[in-house]
């Protein structure tokens, strides 16, 4: 078979299985659904179907069922008119606070790389290991203790999902409707804070007694703010240390999000229970305890059941997929759980043969 065949046949079988998976699955979205914007993107076509709206969640599911999304979105924003087509005429009544955490863009993130030249020229494609998620987790689980311990939020007013391939994403939903209406720029001043930009340590580690002397001070853990999270990072640091350590404290206090996801009050979130159209795992809530022993393992995907014939573009040299160390020679036939197949596939590293 020709690369065009292959590739064709490669996405038929994908959305075949996805399709069978959304017949069978519950998705999971706000319960304000009704004034949410949906979107989604087919196996067919880069472009997105925007500016859907639905009243049900059956509705929701059939039309899912009908489309077999390759990727599937709700809308942060609340419209009066979700469906409008111009975004003047939705009617914005606020959005949730959302935070996008990406372990491929946290420093000391080295996922694998693997090169593959297919017709439309060669590229690299970057796969996330357990290292680089392991990143993302305890960036993840700094912005939940900022978003508690500092903004005041509550456990049950902030969502965290898997976004079913390179990090973590976080939803807040607060009570005080005031948080909803926060403009781009208000957002900005929150990911400005989590990254710590135009930090002035005057205002941090130094404090004057009753004789107006400025002297050090060493952060606690007890307190709020960055000298909690410097606190955090200082630990066993006397005085005659602090100077020299915070220059390589701080980069570490950074919690490193995604900072066009958090300003723009338009952003699309996927939903929960859908499918990731770049590994076929799926987007699931998680809470903190749930948080702190994720790992990427072959149960995040829902075709665990099925085997499938591959013929790798690239050759592979022990790459750690979903738990599994694989390599392959470019070219040959291997038979792989389905959920590999269907990972590789989506990265464009092997053509699916057969689903068995």
């Amino acid at each position: 078979m020709s690369h065009q065949e292959l590739s064709s046949k490669t996405k038929n079988l994908i959305k075949g299985l996805f399709k069978e998976y959304y017949k069978k699955t519950d998705l999971r979205v706000p319960e304000d659904f009704i004034l949410r914007e949906f979107a989604f993107q087919t196996f067919d076509s880069d472009s997105y179907v925007r500016h859907k709206s639905f009243s049900s969640i059956s509705t929701l599911k059939e039309y899912v069922i009908s489309i077999t999304p390759k990727h599937a979105y709700f809308s942060s924003a609340l419209y009066r008119e979700p469906s409008a087509e111009n975004m003047d005429e939705k009617g914005w009544l606020g959005s949730d606070l959302v935070f996008d955490i990406d372990a491929n863009e946290i420093p000391g993130c080295n996922p694998m790389r693997v090169n593959v030249c297919l017709d439309d020229g060669c590229d690299d494609v970057e796969l996330i290991n357990d290292e680089c998620l392991e990143l993302a987790k305890e960036h993840e689980e700094e912005l939940v203790e900022v978003l508690i311990n500092d903004l005041g939020f509550k456990h049950d007013e902030i969502e965290i999902q898997f976004s079913g391939n390179r990090g973590f994403h976080t939803r807040v939903h607060p009570r005080d409707q005031s948080w909803l209406s926060l403009d781009s720029s208000a957002r900005r001043e929150i990911v400005d804070y989590l990254k710590g930009v135009d930090l002035d340590l005057r205002y941090i580690v130094l404090t004057s007694s009753r004789s107006k002397k400025v002297r050090l001070s060493i952060p606690r853990t007890d307190e709020g703010g960055w000298r909690r999270r410097l606190a955090k990072k200082l630990i066993n640091t006397g005085l005659e240390d602090l100077r020299s350590k915070l220059n390589d404290v701080i980069p570490r206090c950074v919690i490193h999000v995604d900072e066009k996801v958090t300003i723009d009050t338009s952003r699309l979130i996927r939903i929960q229970g859908s499918l990731n159209g770049k590994t076929g795992l799926k987007v699931i809530k998680l809470d903190m305890n749930e948080l702190q022993n994720f790992k990427l393992r072959e149960e995040l995907s829902p075709f665990t059941s099925y085997t499938a014939l591959i013929i790798p573009t690239a050759d592979i040299n022990n790459i750690n997929i979903l738990g599994y160390e694989l390599s392959f020679m470019k070219g040959m036939s291997y038979k792989v759980p389905a959920s590999i197949a269907i990972y590789l596939a989506l990265n464009k590293l092997a053509y699916i043969n057969k689903i068995i």
